[in-house]
C-alpha cells in the first residue's frame, strides 16, 4: 500500500520553502467541529453550495539538488461527486484525473497511467483526502489527520498531520490557506521536500455539471 500512496502523492506534490506562519499554525490544535464553527464557517458555507469549482493553478517544485524551481501551471475543474480534473498547460500538456474510482493521466493526449481504486484500495484513500482538501471537508480529514488552525485577520490557515504511519511516510504535514476561498495548499513529504499549489481565479457554480464538464471525467 505504501508504494501506491507514494506514486499518487508524487503525481500531485511539489515543494516550496517553509514559512514561519505555516509553522506557527501547528501550535494551535483544534477539531473539525471547532474549525467549522469559527475560522472556516464562511468559506465552508460557500463551498457547501457549490457543485463545480473552476480556476487556475500554479505549481512549483523546489528540490535540493536543483537550484531553480520547476514550475507548471494550468487549469483545474472540481466536480462534487466526480473528482478533480487537473490540466497542466505549461511547460507541457498533461491531464490528471483523480476520482474515487481511480487515477488517469494523459501526457500530450496519450494515456500514460491508470490506477484503479478497486485493485489498489490506497488510491481511494488518497482520493478522499485530496477531494476533501478542495472542499474544506475537515470533518472527513479529521479521521486521517490531527488538525490545527488559526486566523490571521480576515485570513486563515489550517494545518494537518497524519495519524497513520502509512500516509506519514510520504505525507508528513499539510497547510491550507485562504480567505473567502482556498488559495494555497502546501504539502511536505517524508524526504523534506515541500509543496505549494496556488489556486487562482476560483469560480463557483451551484448548477449541476453539464456534458462539457462531465466529459472531462470519462474514463
Amino acid at each position: 500500500m505504501r508504494t501506491i500512496v507514494a506514486v499518487v502523492l508524487a503525481l500531485l506534490v511539489c515543494a516550496a520553502p517553509v514559512r514561519a506562519a505555516d509553522v506557527d499554525a501547528f501550535q494551535h490544535p483544534t477539531t473539525g467541529k471547532a474549525l467549522l464553527e469559527t475560522i472556516l464557517a464562511a468559506p465552508a458555507r460557500t463551498l457547501a453550495d457549490a457543485h463545480v469549482l473552476r480556476g487556475r493553478f500554479v505549481h512549483e517544485k523546489h528540490l535540493a539538488e536543483i537550484p531553480q524551481p520547476l514550475k507548471s501551471q494550468g487549469e483545474f475543474t472540481y466536480v462534487r461527486g466526480l473528482g478533480v480534473h487537473w490540466h497542466t498547460k505549461q511547460p507541457f500538456d498533461s491531464e490528471f484525473v483523480l476520482t474515487q474510482e481511480g487515477i488517469l493521466q494523459r501526457d500530450e493526449g496519450t494515456e500514460t497511467l491508470r490506477l484503479s481504486a478497486q485493485e489498489q484500495p490506497a488510491v481511494r484513500v488518497i482520493a478522499d483526502i485530496f477531494l476533501a482538501l478542495f472542499t474544506l471537508d475537515v470533518t472527513s480529514l479529521s479521521a486521517s489527520f490531527d488538525l490545527y488552525g488559526k486566523s490571521q485577520g480576515e485570513r486563515w490557515i489550517v494545518g494537518l498531520r497524519p495519524k497513520t504511519e502509512t500516509i506519514g511516510t510520504v505525507f508528513k504535514e499539510a497547510t491550507i490557506k485562504g480567505a473567502k476561498d482556498v488559495e494555497q495548499v502546501v504539502l511536505s513529504d517524508a524526504h523534506g521536500d515541500r509543496t505549494v499549489i496556488r489556486l487562482e481565479d476560483v469560480r463557483y457554480s451551484s448548477d449541476e455539471p453539464d456534458a462539457s464538464v462531465r466529459v472531462l471525467f470519462e474514463r
